[in-house]
């Protein structure tokens, strides 16, 4: 039958899961009334499935934009200042920038351009995490010899859920490269049981009789006709050491999630399992991180473009000093000031005196 229609409201739940000494099992259910009608043909609430919901229009966050308006008084367009190679020399208007000031320009905009960067990155991190459970223990994936019994990777006992099966098994390939873990779904009918614990129970005595080792994820999956679903899950006493509760709580979310959202049958259960399976063998990066390296870029910006200006500050109060000695009539200094005067231009200029005519 597929996917069925909404028909009430409320939310899924996790059950967690029951454990012994090696294999779990355990249920939780999801779609909460707000599903889509399956099947291949036909409306809403029947056996069809309804056009793909349209939601608001994805968030997109600009980085680029120019920087120039904010950089009007920091040297841009200003000329450099210099003597007018004697007295009553002129100060000229150069239309570009100084050394120091474009210098400045060029460091604050590289700096800028990092603090977007990493200010994208937070915010999509933001939303990221945003769409599941955050993954917060490491995981390491099973060896591959650890599955030795390839018994597929799904029945469809109701009939009318998978018809293209490449699209289902690549998502549940895309989870096996990942975590090393087997999965394998079993669809019953439609509204065959809606009790959690009955579904999970079912899941252990399926795993006895589907595999012969301990690397598999069995989920048990059925649709209850009204909109929503109820899963049961067994896990194999080697797949529990990437399928713990968190892992499977994300499963859970991401299967709620795509079973509202994907566009197909199919793809519910192979985007699910291969956005789980990318999700929980990564620990999930707090937004944190990211406006923390944020905040130090803004302070080493903050004191590179003081340092900038506080040189060429000092620069421009040497240029206006030498400027008024120039401009200074040599009558007024003493024979003593003209002496240091000539002994500086000497050593300035590195003329020791006793160069040749």
């Amino acid at each position: 039958m597929g996917r069925s229609g909404g028909g009430r409201s409320g939310g899924g739940g996790f059950g967690g899961g029951f454990s012994g000494g090696g294999r779990s099992f355990g249920g939780f259910s999801g779609g909460g009334g707000r599903g889509r009608s399956g099947g291949r043909s036909g409306g809403f609430g029947g056996f069809g499935r309804g056009p793909r919901p349209m939601g608001p229009p994805p968030r997109t966050y600009h980085t680029g934009g120019s920087f120039w308006p904010f950089m009007a008084g920091y040297g841009l367009g200003r000329g450099s200042r210099g003597g007018g190679g004697g007295p009553g020399g002129s100060e000229p208007q150069g239309g570009g920038c100084s050394l120091g000031g474009c210098m400045g320009i060029i460091v604050m905009l590289i700096v800028l351009s990092m603090l977007f960067s990493l200010l994208s990155g937070a915010m999509s991190c933001s939303a990221a995490s945003l769409s599941a459970p955050a993954s917060t223990v490491e995981r390491e994936a099973l060896p591959d010899d650890a599955v030795t019994d390839e018994a597929g990777y799904y029945t469809d006992a109701d009939g009318a859920w998978i018809y293209d099966s490449a699209t289902l098994e690549r998502g549940l390939r895309d989870f096996r490269e990942e975590t090393g873990v087997s999965p394998y779904v079993y669809i019953l009918p439609n509204g065959s049981s809606t009790s959690v614990s009955e579904l999970g129970q079912m899941a252990d005595q399926l795993y006895n009789e589907l595999f012969d080792d301990e690397a598999h994820f069995l989920l048990v999956f059925c649709d209850d006709n009204h909109g929503s679903f109820n899963c049961g899950y067994a896990v194999g006493a080697r797949a529990k050491t990437v399928m713990d509760d968190e892992a499977i709580g994300i499963l859970a979310d991401y299967l709620d999630r795509y079973y509202q959202e994907a566009a197909t049958e199919e793809e519910v259960f192979a985007d699910a399992f291969s956005a789980t399976g990318e999700r929980i063998m990564h620990v999930t990066t707090s937004p944190l991180v990211y406006i923390a390296v944020c905040a130090a870029v803004v302070a080493v910006a903050v004191l590179v473009f003081v340092g900038v200006k506080r040189y060429r500050a000092s620069k421009e109060r040497e240029a206006e000093r030498m400027q008024q000695v120039l401009n200074t009539p040599l009558e007024t200094f003493g024979d003593q000031d003209l002496e240091d005067l000539e002994s500086k231009y000497r050593n300035d200029s590195g003329d020791d005196g006793n160069s040749a005519p």
